[in-house]
């Protein structure tokens, strides 16, 4: 008995895996899809590897100079006796040192400059996530017009049906026939092309992503319509507290102050010390050196004008940086509130679009409206119905790129942190 029903069990175990899909489509959700892109879009490791080697720069910022080590080796000339005197007379190693608060200075430059690259990153991962917003979106928008234009094909199959009975019965004439035939190819063809544009933007999302573009998934979810909570100020203040490129730019102001003084400091002597053994036939001893460098014909001045220079130029760069800032947030919030403002009309419209569509379809099956007539307003209703749905689609896409302005989600998300 238990012979028997073993294998029987074994199979029941079997089925799920034997017949599992094998090119099963993965659901990819938009937390999911922004989760991959940080970690694997091209843009984002770039940005990381210069981080790292901004590291670099200040593991040798923290180092001392590298020492000097001299030979002395006399008595290359022949001597009376033709012989070369070839042993090494002298030997000497010598530490330089920066001049005294130098070397601290170049460090706190080198930190600086980690720091300025990690809000590099955070710029980058900025742009990064309103791309994959925007395309994630767009795939949304393209399978709701791909399905429109499904919608819109069946109907206008029915209604080639329709006139097609018509003719046949002598009810209208042939050429009406023939411009039903056309509506319908054309039909045919926006059905093809939404398709299209829905593999192409899959494609790409893919390639943000950082994988290959044939890997397949499915987005579940839909355009929705969006609220915008805060005002102007509000706005503008967030972006001068988490704007990346300001912060960027105040840090590198701060190092370009640190190297005016650090160039300053560059006027004081720079010390050495050296330790020397000297090796010759009279004399044989050992002695520490101790020395100093003096920047004695110009005393720095050419470098310390120049420093000066580039931290007033940064000042120049900082204000500037804040004035552009304010102009994104604003132009970025009037978007914002006139797609909102459009949604609401376009809302109105598919509501009046759908009951033109469904009144088309009862007079022209009971003949009290013409050919001509008909196709006009399911036209217009099929068009109506897209520009509602590219409505959400705009919103969707300026409250993404209002939140690049600002820096901060105003869907009270996490991503952008």
């Amino acid at each position: 008995m238990n012979e028997k029903v073993c294998p029987i069990i074994l199979v029941i175990f079997l089925m799920p895996i034997l017949y599992a899909p094998i090119n099963a489509e993965e659901i990819l959700t938009i937390e999911k899809a922004i989760s991959i892109a940080y970690e694997n879009n091209p843009g984002m490791i770039e940005a990381r590897k210069i981080i790292e080697m901004a590291k670099g720069d200040l593991i040798t910022a923290k180092t001392l100079l590298n020492p000097e080590v001299e030979f002395e080796i006399g008595g290359l000339k022949k001597n009376e006796a033709g012989e070369r005197k070839t042993n090494l007379d002298n030997i000497e190693i010598r530490q330089g040192f920066d001049p005294p608060g130098v070397r601290g200075l170049k460090s706190n430059i080198a930190r600086n400059e980690i720091l300025i690259q990690e809000e590099s990153l955070r710029s980058a991962w900025s742009g990064v996530y309103l791309e994959v917003r925007q395309v994630y979106a767009r795939i949304i928008l393209d399978k709701k017009e791909s399905e429109l234009a499904n919608d819109n094909l069946n109907i206008l199959r029915q209604f080639f049906s329709r006139v097609q009975i018509r003719f046949q019965s002598g009810q209208v004439l042939k050429n009406e026939l023939q411009r039903a035939k056309i509506e319908l190819l054309r039909a045919e063809n926006f059905y093809l092309i939404a398709e299209k544009k829905l593999k192409t933007d899959k494609a790409r999302l893919n390639l943000f992503l950082g994988r290959s573009m044939d890997v397949l998934f499915d987005i579940e979810e839909e355009l929705k319509e969006e609220g915008l909570k805060l005002n102007l100020q509000e706005l503008t203040d967030m972006a001068f507290s988490k704007r990346p490129d300001i912060k960027a730019e105040e840090l590198s102001l701060d190092s370009k102050i640190k190297n005016l003084t650090k160039e300053e400091l560059n006027r004081l002597p720079s010390a050495f010390i050296g330790f020397q053994r000297t090796n010759e036939d009279y004399e044989d001893d050992y002695s520490v050196v101790l020395g100093m460098s003096l920047p004695f014909w110009n005393w720095n001045q050419g470098e310390v004008k120049k420093a000066k220079a580039q931290k007033e130029a940064q000042e120049v760069k900082l204000e500037a940086t804040k004035r552009e800032v304010v102009f994104d947030v604003y132009g970025a919030y009037l978007n914002a509130e006139l797609t909102q403002k459009q949604l609401d009309l376009f809302k109105e419209s598919l509501e009046e679009a759908n009951e033109l569509l469904r009144l088309a379809n009862l007079r022209y099956s009971e003949g009290e409206i013409d050919f001509i007539n008909y196709l006009d307003q399911v036209r217009t209703a099929t068009e109506t119905r897209v520009r509602y749905y590219e409505g959400l689609f705009n919103l969707n896409q300026t409250i993404s790129e209002l939140e690049k302005a600002i820096y901060a989600s105003v869907r009270e998300e996490d991503f952008l942190k």
